[in-house]
């Protein structure tokens, strides 16, 4: 066996295989057999024309059985003997055949190497949060307030800001519709920001039924060619008013709301508001040090790798806006997006998802980090409880969809890596 390696750019390798003698001709023997079963060329019966016909028809054919079987043959071998880790699948790139000489080309991504910086005694600030009486009463008036219901305005009630309005409108650029700017009802907050320009403050003071006029300019950016920048008049009609009915702190209120009193409710919101930002307080203090871990280190990702991560993360997106009643269709339209656009917007987050992972990975077998089976046994209770199960219940479970093996190695992967932060966080200073 004949090979030679070269490395390439962005964690790939392009393998240069030469092979002569009686493997080629073996292999072009076969690959004419293989083909003249079904071969048709004209002059000869199907199945029966003769194997120089065949070579001479079917050259690009044979080529490729040829290839094929000559890499099945050695490409396993290469990648023990050259110590090389595929993460994706070989793109062939030149393919020579010369009587009995064969060389083939090909390049295939590989798993990157990792040059690991310094992650012990990293420095950061951590934030200090303390609870106090304004944090809990704003977030109960925030409570208190989402309760709110809208009900009709009073006669001659002149719409203000916050009012909610039922609005009929057309809109008009040079004395022409455009199209997506009509509606016969439209629910518009005033103040929400939701129409551009000054749509919005042009309102206030109109009453239910009165019809108007309001010019507006669209942005220079606006995500229509057609209408950016453009001056745009607007004929408006107040189909009605609706006003916010504030709801009030009261003993009611705090039962209708799931808690015992006023009081319970305050106790248990200091409780869970205390919780949530001592969350948030680690979790950007963890940030800063990964951060920190990240720009220490050297890895460059194959181009497959990325792309796998970048398909991935917009399938979850997917499936959320279907979760949602929409589609990926739409929220591009929606948003003034496209999917080029998309992919350059979810593949930072991809590459540092990746990087991430990796570079844990490679700190957890530097310090011999690993999960204990009683540590494993411990997440599988934690995991059992979230479901409402007891822990055989769920191995139960999990072995009739055929799947413990793959849940546990994954659950034992993210373990591994939660105990490598906690290691690292350990560390600082």
């Amino acid at each position: 066996m004949n090979y030679e390696v070269k490395k390439l750019d962005n964690s790939a390798v392009e393998i240069t295989l030469k092979v002569e003698g009686l493997e080629v001709t073996t292999a072009k023997k076969d690959a004419i057999k293989k083909i003249a079963k079904d071969a048709e060329i004209p002059g000869f019966r199907k199945g029966h024309a003769p194997a120089s016909a065949i070579e001479a028809h079917y050259e690009s054919v044979i080529k490729e059985e040829i290839t094929d079987a000559i890499l099945k043959g050695h490409y396993e071998a290469i990648l023990k003997d050259g110590k090389i880790n595929p993460v994706d699948y070989i793109k062939t790139t030149k393919v020579e055949l010369n009587g009995e000489k064969f060389e083939v080309t090909f390049a295939v991504d590989v798993f990157p190497e990792i040059k690991v910086g310094e992650y012990k005694g990293l420095e950061a600030k951590k934030e200090v949060f303390e609870i106090n009486d304004e944090i809990v009463n704003k977030e109960i008036e925030m409570m208190v307030s989402a309760k709110s219901s809208l009900e009709d305005a009073a006669e001659g009630h002149k719409a203000e800001m916050n009012d909610t309005l039922d609005l009929a409108f057309e809109g008009f650029v040079e004395g022409e519709a455009f199209e997506g700017g009509k509606s016969d009802s439209h629910m518009l907050k005033l103040g929400t920001k939701s129409f551009i320009d000054t749509f919005e403050e042009q309102l206030v003071g109109y009453e239910k039924g009165q019809e108007g006029e309001i010019v507006v300019t669209f942005p220079t950016e606006y995500n229509s060619e057609k209408l950016a920048g453009k001056e745009a008049t607007f004929k408006v009609k107040i189909n009605s008013i609706k006003v916010t009915k504030t709801s009030e702190l009261t003993e009611e209120f705090a039962k209708e709301a799931g808690f015992e009193s006023i009081e319970d409710l305050k106790t248990k919101k200091t409780k869970e508001i205390k919780s949530r930002e001592e969350n948030r307080v680690e979790g950007e203090y963890r940030k800063v040090l990964l951060d920190q871990v990240l720009s220490n280190t050297e890895i460059t990702l194959p181009v497959s790798m990325v792309a796998r991560e970048t398909k991935g993360r917009i399938a979850e997106m997917e499936n959320q806006l279907k979760s949602q009643g929409m589609n990926l269709e739409m929220y591009l339209q929606m948003s003034g997006s496209t999917m080029d656009k998309l992919n350059e917007q979810v593949k930072p987050m991809a590459i540092e998802k990746i990087k991430l992972d990796l570079i844990l990975d490679e700190i957890a077998k530097i310090e011999k980090i690993e999960l204990s089976d009683e540590e494993l046994e411990s997440k599988l209770v934690e995991v059992a409880s979230m479901y409402k199960m007891d822990v055989d219940k769920l191995k139960e479970e999990l072995i009739k969809a055929n799947n413990l093996e793959n849940f546990t190695t994954n659950l034992k992967v993210d373990a591994t890596m939660q105990k490598t932060v906690e290691f690292i966080q350990a560390e600082a200073k």
